[in-house]
């Protein structure tokens, strides 16, 4: 089950995919897909019942990782929680806050020239 596409389409943009043990049969999918469709700046996403797994596209300027695993788990489905499963989360929410932090920062000069400065 999909929801858009998964092909990336902006600059802040990015693809995430995790395991949800808990979801067994099509109509839990269709909870975690209701669930992603209620967060802001989800793209699109992809649902699989037989891998119990969810990949989602999502803009980082609006929403990051540990946000979308708290709105699959308070729709009834934790996500995976294994040492890996925390270690990639802890990867994704920091990559995540950086790329939030760096779409808001202003363009530097070219080529590494600092403006000149007329008195």
């Amino acid at each position: 089950m999909a929801y858009a596409s998964l092909e990336l389409q902006g600059p802040w943009e990015v693809r995430r995919k995790f395991k949800v043990p808990a979801m067994a049969h099509t109509t839990d999918a269709r909870v975690v897909e209701q669930a992603l469709a209620r967060v802001a700046g989800v793209r699109g996403f992809s649902v699989d019942v037989g891998k119990h797994s969810v990949r989602v596209r999502y803009e980082t300027k609006e929403t990051d990782y540990q946000t979308i695993r708290n709105a699959v788990t308070a729709a009834g489905f934790p996500s995976a929680d294994g040492w890996w499963a925390r270690r990639k989360a802890a990867l994704f929410q920091n990559l995540d806050l950086t790329g939030r932090e760096n779409a808001t920062v202003k363009p530097s000069a070219c080529c590494s020239k600092p403006p000149v400065v007329r008195r």
